[in-house]
């Protein structure tokens, strides 16, 4: 009797254990769930998925090279462009692509003070236009201009599709001033920010074009295409338009010039006037 007593004991204790132990896994479990975070954001850049085979680089290099086949535009760089649009429900979306390995190029070398080279990639078409400062010491990009069609299929559930989108760098541009004969060079990441310059555009896209390991040199017209010696960027990333003073100075030097010759004809008027005057 005593036995069967003890041994009923024994099973509630047990019982009230495995009832205690149960709840507090569920509370535990519990408050597990409400402190799990957020998986981290990935980084807007990161490398290019690299094929077990290729080099440990992620970087691409495009070429142009003139009629008697020199180089003269040569880019590497690690590039990616992000494009901000708005979805059916009226929030903000961002589509992503990398700037490709090999995609369609095309480049004009005519001109010796202006070049462009040309990308076409999944439906968009990416140009960047090269030129000289006034005295032709310096090369630097004035322009870069993004196109294509808001009916991509890389914009998912787009509000405006069917418009011919066109953004670009905003007017005197002034991107990787470098001396004639050298590369510019730059291992820091750069952003471009592209948008439309068209009053009435309806897509009211924004781009940015991401550039990292970036080296390119315009108007090289170099037997073998190598690269000039490199001109690394600047800390800050930020430049002067060189031509700016140089137009002041030439509309000041006009405007001294002016006044000089102005004075020496009124003053030659007045001595002509006075000496009529003592006839």
């Amino acid at each position: 009797m005593k036995f069967s007593q003890n041994w009923n004991l024994c099973q509630g204790f047990a019982i009230r254990i495995v009832v205690i132990g149960l709840l507090i896994q569920t509370i535990t479990a519990l408050q597990l769930e409400g402190l799990v975070t957020k998986k981290p954001r990935v980084s807007k850049y990161t490398m290019k998925p690299q094929a077990p085979t290729s080099p440990p680089s992620s970087t691409s290099t495009y070429r142009v090279n003139t009629t008697n086949g020199n180089t003269c535009i040569l880019i590497r760089t690690d590039g990616l462009l992000s494009i901000q649009y708005r979805d059916k429900l009226n929030e903000d979306r961002e589509a992503d692509v990398y700037l490709p390995d090999n995609p369609g190029l095309k480049g004009i070398c005519d001109n010796s003070d202006e070049s462009s080279v040309t990308l076409s990639f999944r439906g968009f078409i990416l140009s960047m236009y090269f030129s000289k400062t006034p005295g032709g010491e310096r090369w630097y990009v004035n322009t870069i201009e993004l196109s294509y069609s808001s009916s991509n299929p890389i914009f998912e559930h787009i509000d405006r599709p069917n418009l011919n989108v066109k953004l670009s760098t905003p007017p005197h541009t002034f991107l990787f001033p470098t001396p004639i004969g050298k590369s510019f060079e730059c291992m820091q990441e750069k952003t471009i920010v592209m948008f439309s310059q068209d009053e009435s555009d309806r897509s009211g896209h924004l781009a940015k074009l991401f550039l990292r390991d970036t080296r390119l040199q315009g108007f090289m017209y170099k037997v073998g295409g190598q690269w000039g010696s490199p001109f690394q960027c600047t800390a800050t990333g930020t430049y002067r338009d060189e031509s700016a003073p140089f137009y002041l100075g030439t509309i000041l030097g006009i405007a001294c010039i002016a006044t000089v010759a102005g004075y020496g004809v009124w003053r030659y008027l007045k001595v002509k006037k006075f000496q009529y005057g003592n006839m």
